[in-house]
């Protein structure tokens, strides 16, 4: 909720949606945020898409948008008469902690009537919501009240979650904890973060890596090669990896690492938080700085 209220532009999406054009992809998936919550915006968006001969594999949406009905049956007609024909709808604790079940269920339903697509993520998790409330939201506490204490410490392998940003946050207490030292010696290229299997691009047309958000390059410098010396956090934990990192931020910026960290990607995030937060630097490499104020 503290986020700019912005949202990609029709110039930016035709920019995007070129450049992965020529690069060689054929479809993409949309997510948010939420992106159905302007839906007129949703739609310029997918003119974009067409004009650039991009599929649109499904949208991604967490239901919250839903008032209605008939004004949601409106919205999705329009969806498919630009091309989309599948949601992806968000069913999980994590969503539910915002948003209550029965806006889930009126859009699943609503997607029925009009003949879209569902594709449901996860219908695993579908009966532990299912059994609370539907009018209201849930916290995970009130999960762990119900299920048991170890619920918790099972939902990111259940779901699939990387222990990113605000994930980390809430999964940190529960992790174990590693030496700064230790953490060096098994430092490794993080090359997941130049992979181009499954990688996203913001609304500010940005490549954002696939394993850690908070990283941005933007995809018109990307697409021919980006600057190593402008994007120097970014080149050293790609090429060496958190030491790397680690000895970059402690030289050049006057970093003091702590005994011990809840591993790799908590000693990544702090020294990420180091330069933007508390030295509020503006690097390249760092992006959106929403990413690091609001989590």
């Amino acid at each position: 909720p503290q986020w700019p209220d912005d949202y990609m532009t029709p110039t930016m999406a035709d920019e995007v949606f070129s450049i992965l054009r020529r690069l060689g992809c054929h479809s993409v998936h949309i997510g948010g945020g939420e992106p159905l919550l302007k839906p007129d915006k949703i739609l310029d968006v997918l003119k974009m898409a067409e004009k650039n001969n991009i599929d649109i594999e499904y949208i991604e949406t967490n239901a919250s948008w839903y008032r209605n009905e008939a004004t949601t049956k409106t919205v999705l007609r329009e969806l498919k008469d630009h091309g989309v024909h599948t949601l992806l709808i968000s069913i999980d604790p994590y969503h539910n902690e915002y948003i209550p079940f029965w806006k889930v269920k009126a859009l699943i339903k609503a997607c029925s009537k009009v003949r879209m697509n569902v594709f449901p993520w996860l219908m695993e998790f579908w009966d532990d919501i299912d059994a609370m409330d539907d009018r209201k939201p849930h916290s995970l506490d009130e999960y762990a009240l119900v299920y048991g204490e170890d619920y918790l410490a099972q939902l990111p392998n259940r779901y699939g979650l990387g222990l990113k940003g605000r994930a980390l946050k809430t999964y940190k207490p529960m992790m174990g904890k590693q030496s700064f030292q230790r953490i060096l010696e098994e430092s490794r290229p993080c090359r997941l973060l130049a992979g181009v299997y499954h990688f996203h691009v913001d609304l500010y047309g940005n490549f954002i890596p696939q394993s850690c958000p908070g990283f941005a390059i933007p995809l018109k410098e990307l697409q021919y090669g980006a600057d190593s010396d402008k994007y120097r956090i970014f080149h050293s934990l790609e090429s060496v990896g958190i030491a790397g990192f680690a000895d970059l931020v402690i030289k050049e910026y006057g970093y003091k690492p702590k005994a011990e960290y809840a591993g790799r990607c908590d000693l990544c995030y702090d020294m990420r938080n180091y330069l933007v937060l508390e030295l509020g630097l503006d690097l390249p490499d760092l992006k959106p700085e929403g990413h690091y104020k609001y989590v």
